[in-house]
């Protein structure tokens, strides 16, 4: 695939998993907005992307920083969510089923997103770390 369509497909993986998030939390039944749903999807996407781009500028291996970035952003909105419903006076039923909705609700944007902006970030950092044509790869600094 040439670049501008590895792009359009890396940013159709990113919006397809936050559109689906945001369809599965519009239509649970409770009857929420999809509009807040999306702004609050949104984040969750720039939170994905921060850490998949900090993935991908460490780890070579895209399979490995999109995992370790499924991994991370699960746990990280799980324990932000567990942080949110700790003072709640129903806390304890409330925290037993909410790892497992949670995880059902952002699976689709975490996953998806992942993949695309890990896709993203490594062909950029591939990119710029190819070398020039235009410096022979036998010169000396030194001399």
């Amino acid at each position: 695939m040439t670049r501008p369509q590895e792009i359009i497909l890396d940013t159709a993986l990113i919006f397809v998993g936050t559109g689906l998030s945001v369809l599965f939390v519009s239509s649970d039944g409770n009857g929420q907005n999809p509009i807040p749903v999306a702004g609050q999807m949104s984040i969750g996407a720039v939170i994905i992307g921060v850490i998949s781009f900090i993935l991908a500028r460490v780890v070579r291996s895209r399979l490995f920083a999109a995992v370790s970035t499924i991994v991370i952003t699960e746990l990280l909105f799980v324990l932000l969510a567990f942080r949110a419903v700790a003072s709640s006076s129903d806390a304890a039923e409330i925290l037993y089923l909410l790892p497992v909705v949670l995880v059902v609700y952002t699976l689709p944007m975490v996953l998806l997103a992942s993949i695309g902006f890990v896709r993203l970030a490594s062909s950029l950092y591939q990119r710029k770390l190819k070398p020039t044509e235009d410096v022979p790869q036998d010169y000396d600094h030194a001399a």
